[in-house]
């Protein structure tokens, strides 16, 4: 007979999660204990696509709507990010960094890029690869999943989210 431990392992939702433990884990010892990956997340896309509005911000990086709100007031509050209305529509707000948001974000890249490298150097070159296609797949998946679910009924639903990632930080 197995223990619990042992049967835990077979489980990838438990796996998934142990894994993300110690994405946390070496997130805060190895890139930033004050910016957390989904606010990072949120620097880098805008250091990428400059006046980005808010609800496809929160596409790009998977937040959900509530979570992009919490995330964009807290990097604001710190003066990483600076919000705007858009030109052509007053009732959108644009977002782009500030530079103290895009100095953060070019020190935090590569310390971001280290820690990944950290993160699956248990695993072979081919592995690695093998992991990133694989957890791609599932990512993938999302859409997939939202429809099937959607056809489900409503109290099977209720109080679910919608597949995006919903932990502020």
């Amino acid at each position: 007979m197995s223990t619990s431990h042992e049967d835990l392992r077979r489980h990838p939702g438990h796996l998934i999660r142990r894994a993300q433990q110690v994405h946390t884990w070496l997130w805060n010892t190895e890139v930033s204990p004050e910016v957390t990956s989904p606010q990072f997340a949120v620097l880098y896309a805008l250091r990428a696509e400059k006046n980005l509005d808010q609800k496809t911000l929160g596409e790009r990086v998977s937040l959900d709507r509530s979570t992009t709100a919490e995330v964009v007031a807290r990097l604001t509050a710190r003066g990483l990010v600076v919000r705007f209305r858009d030109g052509r529509d007053a009732r959108r707000n644009r977002l782009r960094l500030t530079a103290a948001g895009f100095r953060t974000t070019e020190r935090l890249t590569a310390r971001a890029v280290r820690m990944n490298r950290m993160l699956v150097s248990v695993l072979s070159d081919g592995e690695q690869a093998e992991l990133l296609r694989m957890l791609n797949l599932v990512v993938d998946a999302d859409e997939r999943l939202r429809n099937q679910r959607s056809s489900l009924p409503s109290p099977l639903r209720e109080g679910q989210g919608r597949g995006q990632y919903s932990e502020a930080g």
